[in-house]
């Protein structure tokens, strides 16, 4: 404030100050929401890039077969014991996938809250 007076400027009044911080608020929104879109679109190109989707097969393919019910029960095995283990990885895949979904119902959630922002 010091400053203003000794270089001949005047304070600015309470309501410019105010503008001035509604307008720096403003841009900081503005500025977040094009980093937000900036991001989702990265992390599209990322979920979709070749090397991803390989990836996820292949996890897919060893879940599957970790999974997979014999057809032919092994010699010297219980049978109780390899339904436990089936049930066992049966409850951690579900699991896993009900979380995905809810990470995916997030990311949509806030996708499409970030689209309405914009359109405002």
């Amino acid at each position: 404030m010091s400053d203003t007076i000794l270089n001949g400027n005047e304070p600015k009044s309470l309501t410019a100050q105010i503008k001035d911080a509604e307008l720096q608020v403003l841009k900081h929104q503005r500025m977040v929401a094009i980093r937000t879109d900036d991001l989702i679109q990265k992390t599209q190109q990322q979920m979709t890039a070749p090397a991803s989707l390989l990836l996820a097969g292949g996890i897919g393919f060893v879940l599957g077969e970790l999974t997979k019910s014999k057809s032919s029960k092994p010699h010297g095995t219980d049978e109780e014991s390899q339904v436990t283990e089936t049930k066992d990885i049966a409850s951690t895949l579900m699991s896993a996938l009900n979380q995905l979904v809810t990470i995916n119902a997030l990311y949509t959630t806030f996708s499409d809250s970030m689209k309405q922002k914009e359109s405002q």
